[in-house]
């Protein structure tokens, strides 16, 4: 199955990394050794060759050239002149590449902040947006919406379904794994089953879309990796992956978090106007509950 149709262009440094290990995934085995290199030192990148690259990744220049084409450049040299415009723009700190910050910011806050802004930007820039349209599409024409998330992504995949639920689409979000599975195997091509996985290779989410793919439901994977099983097994694929190791599964639970709010969004603008804002089936089961809620 063919995911990145859409190339992303990297706009800072940490992008540009986190854009190199979105991509891995999608690339042949000689042309993972190529992105393991440039993604080894990339303050090295600057001043080597082609054949440099070529030759601490065991493979020829003709397969560095055709590494970087595919990752959205018309060739090697256009990979360097990125690196080196970013390298003038902001030198690549020891927190890049997982370290300890060399200047720690005076409030912890701040820099907790700060940090976390700079992740959720590389995150959204590795999101290919032709992936995330193609998924709207889906969701826009779905006559019923499965989310399925395990573990830490549950909660996201609750919150989607609800979103939905609120504007009257037929949304729901299993958390026991058995419901999980029927939920899935009920689906049919007119639906559409989205799968929320960290890590993308969660036991119970995969066997859920294994499940749907059986009917030939479509399915939109998202995930911070794109070298998982999930890949392999998605019709669309959202990844938004981060720079560094050390700040991934913090940055992944809000960057799923994001993406789905922002697939409820998209798909809100498809509606007329008039459809914005809960249904009139379910208004009354919203001014009931905080009615409730105010007794209390």
């Amino acid at each position: 199955m063919t995911h990145m149709s859409h190339q992303v262009t990297p706009k800072t440094r940490r992008s540009f990394i986190g854009h190199l290990r979105a991509a891995i995934a999608r690339l042949s085995p000689t042309e993972q050794r190529v992105v393991e290199v440039l993604l080894a030192d990339t303050n090295h990148i600057a001043q080597s060759s082609a054949m440099a690259i070529a030759q601490a990744a065991n493979t020829s220049s003709a397969t560095v050239v055709r590494t970087t084409q595919k990752l959205g450049y018309p060739g090697y040299n256009a990979l360097r002149n990125d690196v080196i415009r970013f390298s003038m723009q902001e030198p690549l700190s020891a927190t890049d590449t997982g370290g300890a910050p060399v200047d720690a910011a005076p409030d912890v806050m701040d820099h907790v902040f700060l940090t976390a802004v700079e992740e959720l930007q590389t995150a959204s820039d590795t999101l290919d947006r032709q992936q995330f349209a193609d998924a709207v599409e889906v969701l826009d024409a779905a006559q019923k919406i499965v989310f399925i998330g395990s573990g830490e992504s549950s909660m996201p995949a609750q919150e989607a379904a609800l979103r939905f639920m609120m504007y009257g689409r037929d949304a729901v979000a299993p958390t026991d794994v058995l419901q999980q599975q029927f939920g899935a195997r009920l689906l049919t091509s007119h639906d559409a089953l989205v799968a929320v996985s960290y890590s993308g290779a969660n036991k119970h989410t995969l066997e859920a879309v294994e499940t749907a793919r059986i009917s030939r439901v479509p399915v939109i994977g998202i995930t911070s990796t794109a070298r998982s099983p999930l890949a392999e097994l998605t019709d669309m694929l959202l990844v938004m992956a981060s720079p560094t190791p050390v700040s991934e599964p913090l940055i992944g639970r809000i960057a799923h978090s994001l993406v789905l709010n922002g697939l409820n969004q998209a798909v809100l603008r498809n509606q007329q106007p008039q459809a914005f804002g809960p249904s009139d089936a379910l208004a009354d089961v919203f001014a009931r509950t905080l009615t409730e809620q105010q007794d209390k």
